[in-house]
């Protein structure tokens, strides 16, 4: 039996499949999904409405609407499109579902204090959530040339995570970091099978979402005092 010197293998080897399968399953995922797309299209609009808001009833809406989101990227893209071609995947599936349990959680069984979320919070949760869930789905659109691979919120991965992160600011820190470490994890795969792909500029999906997540270990829900 042959020694086996793992040195001599790149993260290209691991990988069943080329840029060209994984791009076509954004694709695929949109035609079987269609005309389905508008509930995330109308999930996205309600969650900017709640962000506005920021009283507790928002809040709580947030957090349900999140938990439907990654059950849907988890069970649909990662476990029945994804998965097939890359088997971690589907550990991550799992963990989406999960990650959707602890929204859930959180949402129902949270003691909100009850006041509305500051108001430069609620502005740095509401651009975040901008750039992430309108011009970050582009991205695979762009790389292919088809608009049928728009990532939509609640369908891929990487749009879902980007789009959750920011609206994770209105939760207080001492236990927000609990909902950003598969976040953060997710990230970190996804970047290296997208850099593995050569998919460059689909690589700022994981990489703009890492960035927000590691910002919001940091930024604290306080509230600041204020003279006028």
């Amino acid at each position: 039996m042959t020694d086996v010197n793992w040195l001599n293998y790149s993260l290209s080897d691991f990988l069943m499949f080329g840029p060209e399968v994984f791009l076509r399953l954004f694709v695929r995922i949109n035609q079987d999904f269609w005309p389905w797309q508008g509930i995330a299209v109308a999930m996205m609009v309600l969650i900017a409405g709640l962000l506005v808001r920021g009283d507790t009833l928002a809040k709580r809406g947030i957090l349900l609407l999140l938990a439907a989101a990654w059950v849907w990227s988890g069970a649909g893209f990662l476990m029945e499109y994804y998965g097939p071609v890359n088997t971690p995947a589907v550990w991550f599936g799992w963990a989406f579902i999960l990650q959707a349990a602890l929204l859930t959680v959180a949402a129902l069984v949270w003691p909100w204090d009850g006041r509305s979320a500051v108001v430069a919070r609620r502005r740095q949760a509401g651009i975040g959530w901008l750039v992430a869930a309108i011009l970050l789905p582009l991205l695979p659109a762009a790389q292919t040339g088809n608009w049928q691979a728009v990532a939509l919120f609640g369908i891929a991965p990487d749009v879902t995570v980007a789009a959750t992160v920011p609206c994770l600011l209105l939760l207080p820190r001492r236990i927000r970091w609990l909902f950003l470490v598969l976040p953060i994890l997710w990230c970190l795969f996804s970047a290296a099978t997208l850099w593995t792909l050569g998919t460059r500029l689909m690589f700022l999906l994981p990489g703009a979402a890492l960035v927000l997540a590691i910002v919001g270990f940091w930024i604290s829900p306080r509230q600041v005092q204020n003279r006028g």
